[in-house]
């Protein structure tokens, strides 16, 4: 009789779990059908989730993460000690990864097998090669230094409405879905701890929380906010949220954002010029202002007073790990992969920069 009622538990469970994750397996080998989804329904569920999330000022994706951590233990720790038996212990925790996977993935996770920018932009690929990105990166560095601004001040709200203004503004340009629910920036449970980790921003997908941390300097502060807003708006990749970002912070009418999006940047632009351009990297960062140069060093002291290696590298793997799960399959070096996307993009994103062009491309 037991047997029979076990069963007639399991078996339920077994064929929800098998439909669910059928439907994200169909979603993973059809981008068509994830594209759809992401413009929408996503835009719906993103509303519910972020309105809910914004009644509370902690951030529920933290606390979430408490909580099921502390179940999962509990769950453990109950089936070592004998207080349950295994057969509960494996239907519990097949219910608890259903539910977790599920939420994930249609909450936001979705967005990570849409189509690339190329295609929902109809943007041509330009080729990633010697020459092309040599006259981007002299380009680039001229414009950087013609946006080079020194403040101290930033009203970090000010910031957030003013990044909300040039999605709105760009968003037929960016192709993504507009208001798309609400942004609220929680602060982090654990900032220290973060901190440590070398973590200065993540999304929170299980209630559509944005979190930026408030250990960031003033100077690098927009841009990470708008690579946050850009997950938020279903661009899960981390190459074309740095994209979004650049674009924003260069779209924004506020000169201190706008000088955000190359500080934060140049380093991609540089660390591909080392690699691909190893004979003239030198003499190319060497155009680059000495106050930029300044501003790069002193972001990376900052960071690096509050270090703690062994938390940042196992985050980093961590982290490398779950993207390549996701069809990333560069993993953390995706962030990098920004430049190739600036280089067939960015003449096309300066337009929209009230900012008067410093150089023009051959």
């Amino acid at each position: 009789m037991a047997k029979k009622k076990n069963r007639q538990k399991f078996i339920p469970l077994l064929i929800i779990a098998a439909i669910l994750f059928g439907l994200i397996l169909i979603f993973n080998r059809s981008t068509a059908l994830s594209e759809w989804y992401m413009q929408h329904i996503y835009p719906v569920v993103a509303f519910i989730l972020s309105t809910i999330s914004g009644l509370i000022p902690l951030s529920l994706y933290d606390l979430f993460i408490i909580v099921a951590s502390l179940y999962l233990i509990a769950l453990i720790l109950l089936v070592i000690f004998r207080k349950i038996g295994f057969k509960i212990f494996l239907y519990s925790l097949i219910r608890f990864a259903t539910i977790l996977v599920a939420w994930f993935y249609f909450a936001w996770g979705i967005a990570y097998f849409r189509e690339d920018f190329y295609a929902k932009n109809n943007v041509k690929e330009t080729s990633f090669d010697a020459n092309n990105l040599k006259l981007f990166v002299d380009h680039f560095i001229a414009d950087a230094n013609e946006a080079y601004v020194d403040f101290d001040v930033l009203d970090r709200t000010g910031v957030r409405q003013e990044l909300e203004r040039s999605y709105e503004s760009l968003h037929k340009t960016l192709a993504i879905d507009y208001p798309n629910g609400k942004r609220t920036v929680k602060p982090m449970l654990f900032e220290s701890i973060y901190s440590n980790m070398g973590v200065s921003g993540y999304f929170g997908p299980f209630f559509n929380e944005i979190h930026v941390n408030n250990y960031s300097l003033n100077a690098s502060y927009p841009f990470t906010l708008a690579h946050e807003m850009a997950h938020q708006f279903g661009i899960a990749h981390e190459s074309e949220a740095n994209l979004y970002a650049f674009a924003v912070c260069l779209g924004s009418e506020d000169e201190r954002i706008r000088y955000s999006a190359y500080l934060s940047t140049i380093l991609y632009v540089i660390n591909d010029a080392a690699v691909f351009l190893p004979d003239v990297v030198d003499s190319l960062a060497s155009a680059i202002r000495p106050e930029i140069i300044a501003d790069l060093r002193e972001n990376r002291r900052h960071w690096m007073a509050v270090r703690n290696r062994s938390l940042s590298n196992m985050q980093d793997k961590a982290y490398d790990a779950y993207l390549k799960t996701n069809k990333v399959s560069s993993g953390s070096d995706n962030y990098s992969e920004v430049v190739g996307l600036l280089i067939s993009s960015y003449d096309e994103f300066k337009k929209n920069s009230p900012a008067i062009p410093s150089a023009t491309t051959d």
